[in-house]
């Protein structure tokens, strides 16, 4: 697999670290935001791949960040992640536009194979 440019917006550092880690160590460029602001700003400049993106933000919740995301046309394949699942929410997600989802905790093999699957489509 070709190496893939990364975007992590979410306010949990342990989160943050672990995905950075996990996905450097495949080659992969990680970059990460905390907040949703730093995060569209960094979706400006920059072209991702995949978003690995948190639905409770600081500043802003995932799903407004994910309609922005899809108003934009970025062509990055969005994974929302979140402590808080459920199938509703998960189903609004991908309603708009998302393409996967996982639940906090994920392990790294959930994680690899949801970033295998957006990078994939």
């Amino acid at each position: 697999m070709k190496p893939l440019k990364i975007l992590i917006i979410d306010d949990e550092e342990v989160i943050c670290n672990a995905c950075h880690l996990i996905l450097s160590e495949r080659g992969h460029f990680v970059e990460r935001k905390t907040d949703g602001a730093s995060g569209l700003r960094a979706l400006q400049s920059n072209n991702y791949d995949v978003i690995l993106l948190d639905m409770m933000l600081p500043d802003m919740e995932g799903m407004e960040i994910l309609k922005i995301i899809k108003q934009k046309s970025v062509q990055a394949g969005v994974i929302v992640i979140t402590g808080y699942s459920t199938v509703k929410n998960a189903l609004k997600a991908m309603k708009l536009g998302a393409a996967d989802y996982l639940s906090k905790p994920f392990s790294e093999d959930e994680l690899l194979a949801s970033i295998d699957k957006v990078s994939s489509d």
